[in-house]
């Protein structure tokens, strides 16, 4: 994998991946994570389009927390009236 891989996209510091350093899925930190790193990344690009994350690149564990605590933060789209 290229140099960028072993980069998070987002603060371009080191991200940790297993897979970046040749290893096996199963032992990445994302593996054990409380997070679905896949959903969050997903809508990590839905709110911010103009951050492209490359699809060999993943974001560190920093960084996970954020787009973590900033979606658990944001409202609701979808606002219900209850009488």
């Amino acid at each position: 994998m290229s140099e960028l891989a072993r980069l998070c996209p987002i603060c371009h510091q080191q991200n940790a991946c297993a897979m970046a350093l040749g290893q096996d899925i199963g032992r990445c930190w994302c593996a054990d994570s409380s997070y679905n790193a896949v959903e969050l990344i997903k809508q990590y690009v839905t709110t911010y389009p103009d951050n492209a994350i490359r699809s060999d690149q993943c974001v560190c564990v920093s960084c996970l927390s954020q787009i973590a605590q900033n979606t658990a933060l944001e409202p609701c789209a979808v606002q219900f009236y209850t009488p």
